[in-house]
């Protein structure tokens, strides 16, 4: 196992650990960031449609231009089904004042998540009424995981290049000198001294390796060279 192939799999191994944690810990911040968002825009066209007393098709169009959204108005008698039917009965069963709301994301048995906004508000004696708004949460996550990717493939990307670069400077900083000098210690191990001596391309602990290799060639050298004499 080469040095090369050692060095290659510690830095996959860290990033592949790094890569992993960083996706999950980005992927729960941006669907949290992605929901909250929808919800201040659900937030704010509620409160458009109340003080401006908006039809809710056109507060449909107004919330439409922030995120896809539907608007809906009811009296708290009127009767509901499914998810509005729960939402009416969680505001109309924990009411305490003259206004309450609720922001959450409900999962139907058809497995389509939806986020809904939703306030109890009374206008002078009239009855309590319902202002509602529904989202799709599918789409929010979606444009979250989007992000995501975006995010992620660009961490990769990056790696990548980091990845090259470390390669590039291992091989011409560390790996061919010191295959050059294993050469030459093979050679000269056996009396060949015809090779070129190493040439330290910098002054770094390699160079220092490369000019202390050189010294003991030449002393090797010399030491055979009395002894041939001798």
């Amino acid at each position: 196992m080469g040095l090369r192939f050692k060095f290659n799999l510690v830095l996959v191994i860290i990033f592949s650990a790094g890569f992993a944690t960083v996706g999950v810990i980005a992927d729960r911040y941006l669907q949290q960031q992605a929901t909250e968002d929808a919800k201040r825009a659900a937030s704010m066209v509620l409160d458009v449609s109340n003080i401006a007393a908006l039809d809710p098709r056109i507060a449909t169009t107004l919330g439409s231009r922030l995120i896809e959204m539907k608007v809906r108005v009811f009296d708290e008698k009127e009767p509901q089904t499914g998810i509005y039917a729960d939402v009416a009965q969680r505001l109309l069963g924990a009411r305490g004042g003259v206004r309450q709301e609720i922001a959450d994301v409900f999962n139907p048995s058809a497995g389509v998540s939806r986020l809904i906004v939703a306030r109890l508000i009374r206008a002078g004696e009239s009855p309590m009424r319902i202002f509602l708004v529904d989202i799709d949460h599918n789409a929010v996550t979606t444009t979250a995981r989007l992000a995501l990717t975006t995010f992620l493939s660009s961490l990769a990307a990056v790696f990548f290049a980091v990845f090259f670069a470390l390669n590039l400077m291992l091989d011409r900083m560390i790996v061919r000198p010191v295959a050059e000098m294993s050469a030459q210690a093979d050679a000269v191990s056996i009396g060949n001294f015809s090779i070129p001596e190493f040439k330290p391309q910098s002054k770094d602990e390699i160079g220092v390796l490369g000019i202390a290799f050189n010294r003991m060639r030449r002393s090797t050298e010399e030491a055979i060279r009395m002894l041939k004499a001798g």
